[in-house]
């Protein structure tokens, strides 16, 4: 299993995706808990940083790079574009607040041949 896969195990696609764009290609320690201040907490609220804390306590973990994070969020959204129902607004504007882009990078990136 790739470290990409088990961040993603213990706290899900949406929160290593947005570690990944943050903290992609570093390599941390990981401590048994973590302080409001502490970069994961920042990143992925409080919650997603203990559950990290409780997996990896004590050790050193290789964030893997951004492009490899950057490849399974452009897949995710390719995914979440085709088969979100249109209800209220665009789904474009929808998924660039969900993954911290803009409303022209999600088009492009589902107009992207995968």
């Amino acid at each position: 299993m790739s470290a990409l896969h088990e961040i993603a195990e213990v706290i899900g696609f949406d929160a290593a995706v947005r570690l990944g764009q943050s903290m992609g290609g570093a390599r941390m320690y990981v401590p048994k808990a973590a302080a409001d201040d502490h970069p994961l907490t920042i990143i992925l609220g409080q919650e997603y940083a203990q559950r990290l804390c409780d997996f990896y306590a004590g050790d050193m973990i290789d964030i893997p790079s951004k492009r490899l994070f950057r490849e399974v969020r452009d897949n995710l959204i390719r995914q979440d574009y085709h088969t979100m129902k249109l209800q209220r607004g665009c789904r474009a504007d929808h998924l660039a607040l969900k993954y911290g882009l803009s409303r022209r990078q999600v088009l492009n990136i589902t107009k992207l041949v995968a």
